[in-house]
């Protein structure tokens, strides 16, 4: 009779040992890494997909911190367990823990407090703490009855407030044009992280998102949300205890306004600006929030999704030409672009698992570095559904390190 080694044993009951950890389910329930690498087709540079290709996973918003330090784990979203929950993925294992469970998870909300010890998230309509190791939670914050949370939260660097969009209830519908077009009542409450307690910060009929505090400051940026050609004034700046939101730029003629971040130190919001409907001579622009003045950082392949380094000197974009679906690094002094890989990322909309709703967001590819600016993170569904992404580029960006708070 022939025997099996330890190894060979352990080798042949992997796919069950899998199956059975897919099985489980809840808060704390563990899945083994199932990590690849292969080449990029375009530049050859090595590409980790980090999360299973049998199910749906992609990060939280891009201004969110998500990533560690330590670049020893993030928080994802999946649709490993049915509903979409939030995952701690870490890493360089991929293996994942399960950090929350229940029907409402906003997938898109996870945040890391300073610590990393804690992340804050939305569910249902509460905003809530929960442990980033095994997701112990508790409730800071519910919406009064009336009002939803659209799943748009931003904390800031002290942890001391957090920011919370929501919109009245019977403004709410289904579809991304078509919620444009109700022009909803949305608000920004500020919500006091120690306290629990709430006051308003902004309330008005359109529809707002993507609220970031500014660093170092509670001066809250957001931005009034819909269709890039259609949005008139999509910046805004609140300065609590000041008259009123401010408009940092309001469109011209055919002009088209995209994602927006804060530059490192806080002194300039950042964007991607189309001149006209036909994508072409697309440019990165800063705007200074004390003096008002706009200038061209650089052009750019037709990014449709953007962030930088965290002392602003390089910018990774997405493009989202169909011809050239690829992630680039922009070297802001230099203005020059280098391209990084493909993302192949369809951008098509995903069923919410648990709701009759689409997920318009899930494919987008919204690349990110890590704090260090070693790695560069993102999402695609190239290889069926959409996937958590990781490319090393240590050998053209240098190493950042952390800005004091």
């Amino acid at each position: 009779m022939k025997t099996l080694s330890r190894r060979a044993f352990l080798s042949a009951a992997a796919p069950l040992l899998a199956s059975a950890q897919r099985q489980s389910s809840g808060r704390g329930a563990r899945f083994a890494g199932l990590a690849s690498v292969s080449p990029d087709p375009l530049t050859e540079r090595l590409t980790y997909r980090l999360t299973p290709p049998g199910h749906l996973h992609h990060l939280p918003h891009y201004h969110h911190r998500f990533l560690s330090r330590s670049n020893s784990f993030a928080l994802v979203a999946g649709e490993r367990t049915g509903l979409r929950q939030i995952f701690r993925l870490n890493l360089p294992k991929a293996d994942m823990v399960q950090l929350t469970s229940g029907p409402g998870v906003h997938p898109y909300s996870p945040t890391l407090d300073r610590r990393e010890k804690n992340f804050y998230f939305l569910q249902g309509n509460e905003l809530k703490r929960a442990s980033a190791k095994r997701g112990r939670e508790r409730r800071i914050y519910q919406t009064e009855s009336g009002w939803r949370m659209t799943g748009h939260l931003a904390v800031s660097d002290q942890n001391r407030y957090a920011t919370v969009v929501e919109m009245r209830e019977e403004d709410w519908v289904t579809g991304f044009e078509q919620q444009f077009s109700q022009k909803p009542r949305c608000r920004i409450q500020l919500v006091d992280l120690r306290l629990g307690t709430a006051r308003l910060l902004v309330g008005v009929n359109t529809w707002i998102a993507h609220p970031q505090f500014r660093p170092r400051s509670n001066d809250v940026l957001y931005c009034h949300e819909g269709p890039w050609d259609q949005v008139d004034a999509r910046l805004w700046l609140m300065r609590p205890g000041s008259d009123g939101p401010r408009n940092l730029r309001p469109r011209k003629a055919a002009e088209q306004l995209g994602h927006e971040y804060w530059s490192g130190y806080g002194s300039e919001v950042c964007y991607v600006f189309y001149p006209d409907e036909t994508g072409r001579r697309a440019t990165v622009r800063c705007i200074d929030v004390n003096t008002g003045k706009e200038r061209i950082v650089s052009r750019c392949t037709r990014f449709g999704w953007l962030s930088a380094n965290r002392d602003n000197s390089v910018i990774v974009g997405a493009s989202r030409s169909l011809a050239g679906p690829n992630i680039y690094l922009l070297f802001s002094r230099l203005q020059r672009e280098i391209t990084v890989c493909e993302h192949a990322s369809t951008g098509k909309a995903y069923p919410l698992a648990g709701t009759d709703r689409d997920d318009p967001w899930a494919s987008a590819p919204e690349p990110v570095f890590s704090p260090d600016s070693q790695l560069i993170y993102f999402v695609s569904d190239r290889e069926g559904l959409p996937a958590v992404y990781r490319i090393g580029v240590p050998d053209l960006v240098e190493e950042t390190r952390r800005l004091e708070t």
